[in-house]
């Protein structure tokens, strides 16, 4: 097992700042600065691609938070006043996804210096690798945690700040899986994918996209197996609200990348 001990927290007084949101913040800057990168070889403006992720940001936290939050509805339900305090956690992927972008989709209707399906093939990676960084704040703090486990590499959070000992004390000193180590190697994996096949899936507008949704939401559906802080929340027989989600985006992501991969073909005879 992997013992960690560290304290979830730089400074608690005056103010407390957690490792958490300074990971988050650096996953959000590093993200940002590769889109402004990645703009380039998309042959798209950076400051306007870049302005356009920026001021899609609060809408992509909104709706991570509103996920979150029906996602553990009969918690919230009870605790109304946590709803508010975003500051203290919880976030869904799919919310900051879907919520990004549809703020993106709104603001290009009055912007349009930019190709709103270039758009989508520039943030998957990005998005993939900010979320990595995001993923070890997820360590510092005891979130996301796995269920209990044998295998050698299982994390045993021994802080008493640690989330997992406040919300899941049956847990405390247990080994869970280090689901936030696997979803690290799943992100960048998907990234690496996707830079190393950019030069043929790039000259089919969506192809990107349409690639980042599939691998996504197959990780997703399966890192869910293994998380252990959603052990009472199916809401579909076994299945988790990510899961159906992860599922539908699946049923929907393939159909259209091979009606694209198709449209190309028959351009070309």
């Amino acid at each position: 097992m992997i013992v960690i001990g560290l304290d979830p927290y730089i400074i608690k007084t005056p103010f407390a700042v957690r490792w958490y949101e300074i990971l988050l913040l650096s996953g959000l800057g590093v993200g940002l600065l590769l889109l402004w990168k990645l703009a380039k070889k998309y042959e798209l403006t950076p400051s306007h691609a870049l302005f356009l992720a920026l001021a899609a940001l609060p809408g992509g936290l909104i709706g991570a938070r509103l996920f979150h939050v029906i996602d553990k509805f009969d918690y919230y339900s009870a605790n109304p006043g946590l709803i508010p305090r975003f500051w203290e956690g919880g976030f869904a992927q799919y919310g900051m996804i879907f919520g990004g972008l549809a703020t993106a989709l709104i603001l290009l209707a009055f912007h349009r210096k930019l190709s709103f399906i270039k758009f989508l093939d520039i943030v998957p990676v990005p998005i993939l690798v900010g979320l990595s960084i995001g993923r070890v704040g997820c360590i510092t703090y005891g979130c996301c945690y796995g269920g209990a486990t044998s295998l050698p590499w299982g994390f045993v959070f021994t802080h008493p700040d640690s989330l997992i000992n406040i919300v899941a004390p049956e847990l405390s000193g247990v080994p869970v899986h280090p689901t936030p180590v696997y979803e690290m190697v799943c992100f960048l994996g998907l990234a690496g994918i996707l830079l190393g096949l950019r030069r043929y899936l790039q000259p089919i507008e969506g192809m990107s996209f349409l690639s980042f949704l599939i691998g996504h939401s197959i990780e997703r559906f399966l890192i869910m197996f293994f998380r252990g802080d959603y052990p009472e929340l199916q809401v579909v027989a076994w299945l988790t609200q990510a899961q159906v989600i992860a599922l539908t985006v699946f049923l929907i992501s393939v159909p259209c990348l091979i009606t694209r991969c198709l449209k190309l073909k028959t351009d070309k005879e």
